[in-house]
C-alpha cells in the first residue's frame, strides 16, 4: 500500500541515487511473493485525513499530493530509471511507480487499474500529465475516465511497457540484465543531457535545435565522447569515466524548476 511514510522514503533514496556518481541505475520492484505490485492509496489513511488526499488544515493551494512528489522526485532522477511490475498495480502503483520511470517492464499476468474516477477522486502523481504523453490523449482518456482493469498488452497501452513477461518472477532478472547493458555502454552526462532534452524540449523545432546544438558543442569536447569514439572506432565496450558531479555543465539544467514545496508557489 503507498502511505505518506512510503512516498518520503522513495523521494529520499531517489534523491540519494541522483546526487551519488556511483548509481547508475535505479530499479523500484517488489516482492514477488506479494499479493500485488502495489495496490494503491493506503485507505486507512485516506479516511482518517492524511496528507495523501489534502489534510483537513490544508488551504486548497497548500496541498501538495505525495504521489506526485514521488513522481517528480523519479522523471528528474538524472540516473537510468526502471520500474520491474512484477504483481497487480492500481491507483499510485500505476501512476507514481511506473509512468515517470525511463524503462517499464511488467508480468502479462498483471491487472493494471486507474479507479480514481470511479472513486470519485481525480487522478493523482502527475498521471495526467504522464500518461497523455506516453500513449497518447485519446488513449490516456479511455483509460482514466472508464477506471477499467486493463492487461499490459490492451490495444491503448501500447508502447507503456519495454517488455511483457510470462512469469512474475522473470521480471527483476530481465530488468537487471538490461540495466547493465544500458549502464555499461552509456556515458552518465550524455544520459543525463538526453533525458533533459526529451522532458524540458523546446517550445518549437527551432528552440530545440538550438538546445540541442548547445549540448552538442559542452559534450563534444569530453572525456567520454573522446573514449566513445575510440571504443567505436576499435570495437570494444566504452569504459567512461565522467560524472554528473565532476564533469556536468553549469548550464545544465537550462530550464527554471518551479518550486513546488511552497505553498505560494505560483504557474
Amino acid at each position: 500500500m503507498f502511505s505518506v511514510k512510503m512516498s518520503e522514503e522513495l523521494i529520499r533514496v531517489f534523491q540519494l541515487g541522483d546526487e551519488d556518481d556511483r548509481v547508475h541505475v535505479i530499479i523500484l520492484t517488489a516482492d514477488p511473493a506479494a499479493p500485488a505490485f502495489c495496490a494503491g492509496a493506503d485507505m486507512d489513511e485516506v479516511v482518517n485525513g492524511s496528507a495523501l488526499l489534502g489534510r483537513k488544515e490544508d488551504k486548497e493551494h497548500e496541498h501538495r499530493d505525495p504521489g506526485g512528489q514521488v513522481a517528480m522526485a523519479i522523471y528528474n532522477n538524472r540516473k537510468i530509471t526502471i520500474a520491474a511490475v512484477n504483481g497487480h498495480a492500481s491507483g499510485t502503483g500505476a501512476t507514481a511507480l511506473q509512468l515517470p520511470f525511463d524503462f517499464r517492464f511488467i508480468w502479462a499476468g498483471a491487472k493494471v487499474t486507474f479507479p480514481f474516477v470511479r472513486l470519485s477522486i481525480v487522478p493523482e502523481s502527475t498521471s495526467t500529465y504522464l500518461l497523455s504523453r506516453l500513449i497518447g490523449e485519446s488513449n490516456a482518456a479511455y483509460i482514466l475516465f472508464s477506471g477499467d482493469g486493463h492487461k499490459p498488452d490492451a490495444p491503448f497501452l501500447a508502447g507503456l511497457y519495454h517488455k511483457i513477461l510470462p512469469t512474475r518472477t522473470e521480471i527483476l532478472p530481465i530488468a537487471i540484465e538490461f540495466a547493465k547493458n544500458v549502464a555499461y555502454n552509456i556515458g552518465q552526462v550524455s544520459y543525463a543531457y538526453t533525458k533533459g532534452l526529451l522532458h524540458r524540449s523546446g517550445a518549437s523545432i527551432e528552440e530545440n535545435h538550438l538546445l540541442e546544438s548547445r549540448a552538442i558543442k559542452i559534450i563534444g569536447t569530453s572525456k567520454d565522447t573522446v573514449e566513445g569514439a575510440q571504443s567505436f572506432i576499435k570495437r570494444r565496450r566504452p569504459k567512461y569515466t565522467d560524472t554528473l558531479s565532476e564533469n556536468a555543465s553549469s548550464w545544465y539544467p537550462w530550464w527554471k524548476p518551479l518550486d513546488v514545496k511552497k505553498p505560494k508557489s505560483k504557474l
